[in-house]
């Protein structure tokens, strides 16, 4: 169609020429005519132009004829190429939307694939660093495995050397005991020998008296024997006298009977009974004189029983004392003898304890190379997989793949969440201070499950409003970074400790500008000079602000600080500007500027809560704060590291400055205390308490050794640092006093509430001067020697200059910037 169309177009073309030349012909004839030959050569010209013309129309004719023909075909054949062309137009169109989606399939395939590509880098970093992290905790199990054994070991060796050193103890104790115990067997051995003696004689003297006794029973029986036999042969005797007697008279009567004479019977038994008689008479004799021997002798018996009696009961005696004595000095030698058992005991154990530290120290110095390699190891493949962890979370965070705790998680909890949800108040028992707290969960259970935000607690309670309680709901866009945070897994960034606390692990956020201008005054809780006294810093809202001193002109405003300045001091040399500042209850921080342009240094602490106080030390190398979370901290300038931290104090800490010396700092709390601490070691060393309410702040004098502090008692207090023993109470204020400042000759300068600045004496405590005038409470104020100038602030939002040496005024102003051309300094007085 496109072809017929131009081959069409090339033959009309002649056509319209020769019609454009006929015109021009009639346009020529209808001229004025002219009679001159060449006129009429010219006529002659047009006749045969007109002729020819003639010629031309009658082909035009021909021509128009064949052109009307050649057009209804050209219609019929446009017509035809109008459909064709429209049929083509839809095509094109119906290929130009296949080309897009083509070219949009084809842009997607390409997104896809580049989507493809980097999630297969993210998927091969993420393998390698979970191969890192596995290798890694592989690592540590061995390590731990090797410290286990190792602390296992260090506890045998300690008890086996606690053994030895108890046995050893054990030893001097029992030798400590040999002296009194072999003094006790002396002391037995004199009474035991006396006592055996005495037993050896009393066993004698019984044995003398029982031989004596058996010796006089022996002839006692011997004489019972005599006298048995000479009482057996009187009375036989007397029975033979009394048978022959017997005899006779029957003889006499039977002879009489009988008529005959007895005489010769009688004459023979007479005679036999007159020489019986006087052998019975010696018999009775004999029996007397043997009874009196034997009556003698039984009572020698019945004396020599008596003295067997007394002797038995002497060698009883003796035998008792002599036993008494024996076990007094058998048992004061066996306890010699146990004690002597006993120490061998303790010897063997010791020896036996000895051999086995022995031992075991060999095997601790066997495992100790083979913990320091593993552990310096264990510490490079740290370093690689806390790399290659880096690395596959910054490949998977595009992807939307992995979402930083520390960075998109933990600034909402602490800013939103920490202070109902902490350590020391954690409500409903949960904990939000740490990721390993958050995962612990509370009371009504797990914090939130893995991958599954719309299961998870936290999500839950945060999305339908009910926490945070009694406060404004979190932001939609604080709950999307929730919910993605644990869609994705609840990840923790490589490096973080879980233990670590959020004010730790979450990145430093630039603090929200000051306004242009203030609107109304604030109070002025900082004021500090530059060492030539040229400036003069003070606080103000998410600022600093520097003013000239002779005109009291705003020089610099320091932004890039949280909501409240709470103290101000310049460095030795008057390059650096340290800044204590907080948001309450969210964050304090310690900052260093430099105060030729403001710019930021570094940020040397961060904490929970609003640090109050800071100081330089005497020689410029350490920097010592204090606040709101109770704790004292001293910072390195030059790395920023922490030297010490203090926590001794039972509520926040108002005030901390170094002694002239560099040898202790004095802190002011509002625990109703004042403590003072070994500088380098931070061991605490006087705490005083005499105050009875908050001490807001407290400073040496120059002997490093006596300090003036000041609070809501309404009184300066100066006390020893040896002792903590108060020297002499200043009187005389009429509110609290919130800041302290000692000048030369050891005289204290002080801000009250009862709106006034005062000198001191601190020798006698008498008052040098009195500088009124303030509206309000006066906060603060600093002194500066080189100009001799004094600045208070107050609550009112006014700086007070003052000459420090006869305490006039020399200029005031509201320390705020203003707007447009409005003056900031109040007329100088």
């Amino acid at each position: 169609m496109v072809t017929t169309s131009h081959r069409l177009s090339r033959w009309l073309a002649p056509l319209a020429c020769l019609a454009t030349t006929v015109a021009f012909s009639r346009s020529i004839i209808t001229a004025d005519e002219f009679s001159s030959p060449s006129t009429q050569k010219i006529a002659q010209q047009i006749q045969q132009q007109q002729q020819a013309k003639q010629a031309a129309e009658k082909q035009i004719a021909l021509k128009k004829a064949a052109i009307d023909v050649t057009r209804k075909r050209i219609a019929e054949l446009q017509k035809m190429l109008d459909e064709s062309a429209a049929r083509s137009r839809t095509e094109e169109e119906e290929l130009a939307a296949y080309q897009r989606t083509s070219d949009s399939v084809n842009s997607s395939i390409t997104a896809l694939q580049t989507q493809l590509d980097l999630n297969k880098e993210a998927d091969a970093l993420h393998a390698a660093a979970s191969a890192a992290q596995s290798r890694l905790d592989n690592m540590i199990a061995a390590r731990r495995k090797l410290e286990t054994q190792m602390a296992d070991l260090r506890k045998s060796a300690v008890e086996w050397q606690s053994k030895s050193s108890e046995a050893e103890q054990q030893i001097a104790a029992l030798e400590s005991q040999r002296a009194e115990l072999q003094k006790a067997v002396d002391a037995a051995k004199g009474p035991n020998d006396t006592a055996q003696q005495a037993l050896t004689a009393a066993n004698a003297a019984l044995k003398a008296a029982s031989d004596q006794l058996q010796a006089m029973t022996k002839e006692l029986t011997a004489e019972q024997q005599r006298l048995d036999s000479a009482a057996v042969a009187s009375k036989k005797l007397a029975d033979s006298i009394a048978a022959l007697e017997k005899s006779l008279g029957e003889l006499k009567e039977s002879a009489k009977a009988m008529g005959i004479s007895p005489d010769e019977a009688i004459k023979g038994l007479s005679s036999a009974i007159a020489e019986l008689t006087p052998l019975h008479k010696n018999a009775e004799m004999l029996v007397m004189q043997a009874t009196s021997r034997r009556d003698a002798m039984s009572g020698q018996v019945e004396a020599a029983k008596a003295e067997q009696t007394k002797k038995q009961a002497e060698q009883v005696a003796a035998s008792e004392a002599a036993s008494k004595a024996a076990d007094a000095f058998n048992q004061a030698n066996e306890k010699i003898a146990a004690l002597n058992a006993q120490q061998e005991s303790h010897r063997k154990a010791g020896a036996e304890a000895q051999a086995h530290h022995k031992m075991i120290t060999a095997q601790i110095t066997g495992f100790e190379p083979s913990i320091q390699k593993l552990s310096a190891e264990v510490q490079m493949v740290t370093a690689e997989t806390v790399k290659q962890q880096k690395l596959a979370e910054a490949a998977l965070e595009p992807l939307g793949r992995f979402v930083s705790f520390s960075r998109d998680v933990a600034p909402i909890l602490a800013k939103r969440c920490v202070a109902c949800h902490n350590t020391r108040s954690p409500g409903g028992r949960l904990n939000l201070d740490s990721y390993a707290a958050l995962l612990k969960g509370g009371e009504s259970g797990e914090s939130f499950e893995a991958h599954k935000s719309q299961d998870s607690l936290l999500v839950i309670m945060v999305e339908d409003g009910s926490m945070p309680k009694d406060a404004d709901p979190l932001t939609s866009e604080e709950i999307t970074a929730i919910k993605r945070w644990v869609n994705v897994g609840a990840p923790l960034d490589a490096g973080v400790l879980a233990s670590a606390e959020l004010f730790d692990v979450m990145p430093e956020f630039p603090q929200p500008l000051p306004p242009d201008n203030y609107r109304v005054p604030i109070p002025i809780t900082a004021t500090a000079f530059s060492p030539d006294g040229t400036s003069l810093a003070t606080s103000g809202y998410h600022e600093v602000l520097i003013w000239k001193t002779d005109d009291g002109s705003l020089v610099r405003r320091i932004s890039n600080i949280a909501e409240r300045v709470y103290d101000v001091e310049f460095s030795q040399d008057g390059s650096t500007i340290a800044v204590a500042a907080g948001t309450p209850g969210q964050l304090g921080e310690v900052k260093l500027f430099h105060a030729a342009d403001g710019s930021l240094k570094s940020t040397l602490v961060r904490a929970k809560d609003a640090i109050f106080a800071v100081s330089f030390s005497p020689d410029g190398s350490q920097i010592a704060s204090a606040g709101a979370d109770r704790t004292i901290t001293v910072s390195s300038i030059a790395d920023g590291e922490t030297i010490t931290r203090i926590e001794d104090h039972a509520d926040w800490v108002m005030d901390i400055n170094w002694s002239p010396d560099s040898s202790k700092l004095v802190s002011s709390s509002r625990d109703k205390t004042c403590k003072v601490f070994d500088a380098k070691s931070g061991d605490p060393q006087v705490t005083f308490s005499s105050h009875g309410d908050a001490v807001y702040t407290a400073a040496f004098l120059s002997d490093s050794k006596t300090v003036v502090s000041g609070g809501g008692d309404k009184r300066l207090r100066v006390w020893n640092t040896a002792d903590g023993k108060e020297i002499r109470s200043i009187t005389g204020f009429g509110g609290e006093v919130f800041r302290v400042v000692v000048i030369a000759g050891d005289h204290v300068l002080s801000a009250c509430a009862d709106r006034s600045v005062r000198e001191h004496n601190t020798a006698d405590g008498k008052a040098v001067r009195t500088m009124s005038g303030h509206g309000d409470w006066v906060y603060t104020l600093s002194v500066n020697p080189a100009k001799k100038l004094i600045a208070s602030g107050s609550y009112d939002g006014e700086v007070r200059l003052w000459n420090s040496e006869d305490g006039k005024m020399t200029t005031s102003f509201i320390a705020i910037p203003k707007s447009g051309n409005e003056p900031t300094v109040a007329t100088a007085r």
